[in-house]
């Protein structure tokens, strides 16, 4: 409980708990807070012991993401977070380190996750996902020269290095509303404004009713480098703006606030139809970087086969409102589609592994990212293209041909009478599956001959597929397994800092680096290894973070 509601370790000691533990059950002893603290360090050592040999069994492969944190006490910390699919086809990501830094050089990094994958045993290092900071080129740099050192790179870790996806968004559509339309300013001036008071934010709500208005949430203020909580305010105050118009007849020092001045400047505000019209318009030209946001910022499933469905996406839209008269957008779309090209425009400055991904989700394979590329580059840049990712997909698989991960054998089913014929059943597909196989081709081309799913097929899980295929794909399915855990951005590892952001509150600020780390990580453990009432509360704690525009 201490552990997972991040509760201070005197809190057993208290009068409220001492009474409640009292009604509950006279005769327990409470431990006293020393005691507490022994049992976490005795819980943290129990709990790192189960993950490291999970880590490291089996020739396991590891992905990591990595971020930095500057807490209220002005102490900068490093957290790395560990990503993976395990055996039975699970998405895993588990927090290893969460420690003070003591600068944001690129040396200091690498020497801090090299001592962290040291503590850990791991050696088997895929990729490493990290904003786009210079500092974070020195340390990728850095570790990947260990990690060839180990053996344990894939390639010679030449695709190692992944630039997060979210960030790099972040930065397109951020130059893109760098100015931002005086329509934007007005509503943030009036959301504002309501939220001031706790009498206006009520009156307000009075308002929503009576408007009858679907509406229990509150309003978004957006923080001015985070674009998303700008999309989210509009779109909530859109929500509301009838309830906003009736606000204005109910308050009467509402215009007044408006005309006031600030700074000796008018201050924007209240917001006229056509600011709300454009607002519209706005949240509807952002809606997709928002989506396209909430899918690269996923933690609970496979990112990196959406990468190059959601770029495409945003290709297309830049390059058709590129060619509008729409002067609202246009300016917009200019500054966007140059920061764009900037970082995605060249085919060959993205990681080919994201390209592999969506070439390894059997909805598309080739098929899909021949087609979107085929719209916005000319054939020859395609066809030169395609090969790439076809060459690396094939040297991939000569890769991993050499066995140096061993392919989980498939249980043996207990044979009794009442499951004979579900035995033989089984037996039988499993022979006419194999029977059908052209021995002439290896299982990338056999693979990629294969007829694809089809992609509206509803509820899709492409591990699941790859789980029920890794028979018939055994060494393809390897690669599979930790191409398809490459996370692309590096939220795992920023939404810890809410955690440690809580933990580190001012009453608790003298907490040491290591008590900090321990329950920071348990946390984490307990959440992800723990069902039911624990996931109720916290499983949607990240993709909140990412919606109002918190984190990225």
């Amino acid at each position: 409980m201490v552990v997972i509601d991040e509760l201070p370790f005197r809190f057993v000691g208290g009068l409220g708990f001492r009474s409640f533990c009292a009604v509950l059950q006279s005769r327990f002893v409470i431990p006293s807070r020393m005691t507490i603290a022994r049992d976490v360090v005795h819980l943290y050592n129990s709990e790192m012991e189960k993950l490291k040999k999970e880590l490291t069994m089996d020739g396991q492969r590891v992905c990591l993401t990595t971020d930095c944190w500057t807490s209220n006490q002005k102490i900068p910390y490093l957290c790395l977070t560990v990503h993976y699919i395990d055996s039975d086809w699970c998405l895993k990501k588990r927090i290893l380190n969460f420690v003070q830094i003591s600068n944001h050089k690129g040396e200091t990094i690498a020497k801090l996750i090299e001592d962290c994958l040291h503590k850990w045993g791991i050696e088997k290092v895929f990729t490493i996902t990290v904003d786009n900071a210079t500092a974070n080129d020195v340390a990728v740099s850095i570790l990947k020269r260990r990690v060839n050192g180990w053996e344990g790179s894939v390639l010679n870790g030449e695709y190692m290095h992944v630039r997060c996806c979210a960030h790099i968004l972040n930065l397109i559509v951020s130059d893109g509303l760098k100015e931002l339309h005086h329509s934007i300013s007005s509503i943030r001036a009036v959301v504002r404004y309501i939220r001031l008071s706790t009498a206006r934010v009520e009156k307000l709500s009075v308002c929503v009713a009576k408007e009858k208005i679907d509406f229990k949430g509150k309003l978004v203020l957006d923080v001015p480098t985070r674009w998303n909580s700008t999309y989210k305010m509009l779109e909530v105050a859109l929500k509301c703006q009838k309830a906003f118009e009736r606000y204005e007849e109910e308050d009467s020092k509402y215009l007044q606030y408006f005309l006031e001045e600030e700074g000796g400047k008018k201050k924007f505000g209240p917001p006229s139809k056509i600011d709300w019209a454009n607002a519209s318009r706005f949240v509807e030209f952002l809606r997709s970087f928002y989506q396209a946001t909430l899918k690269f910022s996923a933690t609970k499933s496979v990112t990196s086969n959406c990468f190059y469905l959601e770029l495409g996406e945003i290709f297309n839209l830049l390059k058709n409102l590129a060619l509008t008269n729409d002067s609202l957008l246009l300016d917009m779309v200019s500054n966007m589609k140059k920061k764009f090209d900037k970082y995605w425009g060249n085919l060959d400055n993205t990681n080919l592994l994201l390209y592999v991904a969506a070439v390894l989700d059997p909805r598309y394979k080739l098929g899909y990212i021949t087609y979107c590329l085929g719209c916005f580059y000319d054939a020859q840049t395609v066809s030169n293209f395609i090969l790439k990712v076809q060459t690396l997909l094939r040297t991939l698989y000569a890769f991993y041909s050499k066995g140096e991960r061993e392919i989980s054998p498939i249980p043996k089913s207990f044979t009794s009478p009442n499951t004979l014929q579900g035995t033989l059943l089984s037996a039988f597909m499993k022979q006419k599956e194999q029977t059908t196989f052209d021995e002439s081709l290896n299982e990338v081309d056999r693979y990629l001959a294969d007829e694809s799913v089809n992609p509206l097929t509803p509820s899709f899980d492409t591990l699941i597929w790859w789980k029920q295929n890794s028979i018939k794909y055994p060494v393809l399915s390897l690669i599979a397994r930790d191409v398809l855990a490459v996370p692309i951005s590096t939220v795992a590892s920023e939404s810890a800092f809410s955690t440690g952001d809580r933990i580190l509150d001012p009453y608790r600020s003298s907490l040491n680096p290591k008590t900090v780390n321990m329950l920071v990580c348990t946390q984490n453990w307990l959440k992800s290894t723990n069902e039911g009432l624990v996931e109720q509360f916290f499983s949607d704690e990240e993709d909140e973070l990412v919606q109002t525009g918190l984190i990225l």
